[in-house]
């Protein structure tokens, strides 16, 4: 069936990439009959995101999270096979104290980092659970407090022998939460010091409240090209860019075609389903990610939908909303392509990039073709209307 799907959506993109509002990009996605499915064992959960990781031998690995437990699944990308189910130990003199969530980073099978709940303890492991090394990070050399690292906003990344951490907005610091909150930090791993960024927030919602809504324009993900940090914050079209050597900042165009007006939602009832409904149907942007080979971003962009009756927002929340596009960005970061994909079909929280080529998962809880028993993902090739496939 979505093999058929696909074919009809071939032909209906193609043109709508030429005819759409007049705008013509140089670049758009092509879907192709192939993919990667990676088997899920009865006791494993279909995760809400995943990360990929190529080791210094050239192997390439998909990991995540079992839902909320200490576990981390590890699959060779190109033939599905498990290669290996880490359970981590929580309490004890070997443990990652308090389980762990989101915050975890995998560079090969030796070398693992883990952020723990019960601390701000970063934890070197490996896949036979075995705590290597732990490198605290509760206060910076000029007595900075980092957050936490418990959001999918990112992975840590290794620069220049020192490990980079993505952060949140700092409560603690009260009535200047959006002066002072560091964007990164960074823990040298062979000292073990630990200094934050002077890279601020940006200035998204003046009116920013703790718990409400307005907190929401502060959610971002972020990936990484090898020298620089690339931002996409749900409710600002520009790209943040952020280079953490010089530590500078630049801002890049990047609004969406598809979004006139990008505004958090402003609802601040105590009904939780309302205000995911009123997420599931605003405009927003969602991850980016950096393919190396071709020198190209993809950002996910949230078209505004109406969502229908009947259909639980949590649930699309957790399967990548009803429809989206993808935005194509160069090397420059300037859009050069943007395309939309059909409703209910894939899921955009579970995208990666392999080998130059795009792979969206199909496991959208409204696809007639899911299942909780194998993760899939489609091949998508950039395609240059100049000069063909890339």
């Amino acid at each position: 069936m979505i093999r058929i799907l696909c074919c009809f959506w071939v032909a209906i993109t193609l043109f709508c990439s030429c005819s759409h509002n007049g705008r013509n990009y140089s670049f758009l996605l092509h879907p192709v009959d192939s993919f990667l499915t990676y088997a899920l064992d009865s006791d494993v959960k279909m995760p809400l995101f995943i990360r990929t990781c190529t080791s210094s031998d050239g192997k390439e690995y998909l990991y995540f999270q079992n839902s909320y437990l200490p576990e981390l699944l590890i699959y060779d990308v190109h033939n599905g096979s498990l290669v290996n189910k880490n359970v981590f130990e929580v309490e004890g003199s070997n443990a990652v104290k308090g389980g762990f969530l989101n915050g975890f980073m995998m560079s090969d099978c030796e070398h693992i980092y883990i952020a723990g709940l019960a601390d701000c303890n970063l934890y070197e492991t490996d896949t036979t659970g075995y705590i290597k090394k732990r490198m605290n990070y509760a206060v910076t050399s000029d007595g900075y407090k980092p957050v936490g690292c418990f959001k999918e906003n990112g992975t840590f990344q290794f620069l220049n022998g020192k490990l980079y951490l993505t952060q949140s907005l700092n409560w603690q610091l009260g009535e200047e939460v959006m002066e002072k909150s560091s964007l990164l930090c960074c823990i040298d791993t062979l000292s073990g010091n630990t200094t934050s960024l002077p890279i601020a927030f940006p200035a998204i919602d003046e009116h920013l409240v703790r718990g409400a809504a307005s907190s929401l324009a502060f959610e971002y993900k972020c990936c990484f090209d090898g020298h620089r940090f690339v931002y996409s914050f749900a409710y600002m079209d520009d790209l943040l860019v952020v280079d953490p050597i010089a530590c500078s900042v630049e801002y890049k165009q990047g609004k969406s075609q598809y979004v006139d007006n990008i505004q958090c939602p402003s609802y601040q009832g105590g009904d939780d389903q309302v205000m995911q409904r009123q997420i599931c149907e605003s405009p927003s942007y969602g991850n980016i990610l950096y393919d190396s080979d071709n020198e190209i971003y993809y950002r996910i962009v949230y078209i505004p939908q109406e969502v229908e009756a009947g259909v639980e927002a949590l649930t699309l929340l957790r399967s990548g909303r009803k429809q989206f596009s993808i935005q194509i960005f160069d090397k420059q970061l300037t859009m050069i392509g943007e395309h939309v994909f059909p409703p209910y079909t894939y899921n955009s929280r579970l995208c990666f990039v392999t080998k130059g080529k795009l792979y969206i998962s199909t496991n959208h809880v409204m696809n007639p073709d899911y299942s909780d028993d194998v993760l899939s993902f489609q091949m998508f090739e950039l395609v240059d209307k100049a000069g063909g496939i890339r």
